[in-house]
C-alpha cells in the first residue's frame, strides 16, 4: 500500500512538472506571458463583432458575452488538441530515454490550456454583471461538470491524433484543417436555433461539441443547466474517449520503434 501511494505521488509530481513546463515554454521571453491566452480569444471576438455585428449587421443580443461564453471553452479544446497532436514528436527524446506514461505529455498540454480557461472565467463573470445577468449557485454545479465533460472529450480526441501523427506526420496539418471545419460546424459565432431544423439532429448527435457549447452558453448567459444538452455531451464524450483510447492503445505499442 505504501509503495503504491509513493508511486501515485511520483506520477502526480510528474504530471505537475509537465503541465508547468508547457506553460513556461509557451510564454518564455514574452512580455505579457499568460495574458496572451486571454487576449487571443478577446481579439478574435472583436473581429467577429466587426464582421457579424457591424458589417453583416447580424442582430445578436449581448454579443460579447454571447461569443465569449463559447469561444473561451472552444479555445481550450482546440489549443489542447493542436498541442497534443505534436506532443509525442516534440518530446521524442524524453519518450525514448525515460520510462513514464506517455499520455502524461498529452495531459500536461490539456491541463496547461485548462489553466488558461480557468483564468477566463472572471472575464465572463464581469461581462455577466455588465449585461445585468446573474451568477448563481448553479455555476458551482455546472462549471465542474462541464469542465469534466470537456476534459473527457479533449483527451478522447488528443490520444488518437497524437499517436497517428507519429506514424503519419502530415496528420498534424489535417488536424489543423479539421479543427477549423469543426469550429464553423459548432454553434459558437451563431445561435443553435439558426441552424435549419432539418440539420439540427445531425449537429447534435454527430458533433458532441454542439451540446457542450450550448451547455456553456446556457450556463453563462442564462444561469441555468441544459440537462438535455449535458446528457448528449456526456454520452458523446464517453464514446469519443473509448474509441480514442482503443486507437491509442493499439498504435502506441510500437511507439518507441517509430519515434
Amino acid at each position: 500500500m505504501e509503495l503504491n501511494y509513493r508511486n501515485l505521488l511520483r506520477r502526480k509530481d510528474l504530471l505537475w512538472i509537465l503541465t508547468r513546463k508547457e506553460i513556461i515554454l509557451q510564454y518564455k521571453r514574452t512580455s505579457l506571458g499568460i495574458l496572451w491566452s486571454l487576449l487571443n480569444p478577446l481579439l478574435l471576438a472583436f473581429v467577429f463583432y466587426i464582421a457579424f455585428g457591424i458589417i453583416l449587421r447580424v442582430q445578436v443580443k449581448n454579443f460579447p458575452l454571447f461569443i465569449l461564453s463559447t469561444l473561451f471553452p472552444w479555445t481550450w479544446f482546440s489549443t489542447s488538441v493542436s498541442a497534443s497532436t505534436v506532443s509525442l514528436i516534440s518530446n521524442k527524446t524524453l519518450v525514448k530515454k525515460f520510462l513514464f506514461p506517455r499520455h502524461y505529455l498529452l495531459l500536461g498540454s490539456i491541463f496547461s490550456q485548462g489553466v488558461h480557461f480557468i483564468f477566463s472565467i472572471p472575464i465572463i463573470t464581469v461581462l455577466v454583471y455588465l449585461y445585468h445577468r446573474s451568477v448563481g449557485p448553479v455555476w458551482l454545479i455546472g462549471v465542474p461538470m462541464l469542465l469534466f465533460i470537456q476534459f473527457i472529450i479533449t483527451i478522447g480526441v488528443s490520444l488518437p491524433v497524437s499517436v497517428i501523427n507519429v506514424y503519419f506526420m502530415d496528420f498534424q496539418f489535417i488536424v489543423a484543417f479539421l479543427l477549423q471545419v469543426l469550429f464553423w460546424m459548432t454553434p459558437i459565432v451563431y445561435r443553435f436555433d439558426t441552424i435549419p431544423e432539418a440539420y439540427r439532429t445531425l449537429f447534435l448527435y454527430m458533433n458532441p461539441m454542439t451540446p457542450l457549447m450550448n451547455s456553456w452558453r446556457e450556463l453563462f448567459m442564462l444561469n441555468a443547466i441544459s440537462w438535455d444538452s449535458l446528457a448528449l455531451a456526456s454520452l458523446g464524450s464517453l464514446v469519443i474517449f473509448v474509441l480514442g483510447l482503443l486507437i491509442y492503445r493499439k498504435l502506441s505499442r510500437r511507439l518507441d520503434e517509430v519515434l
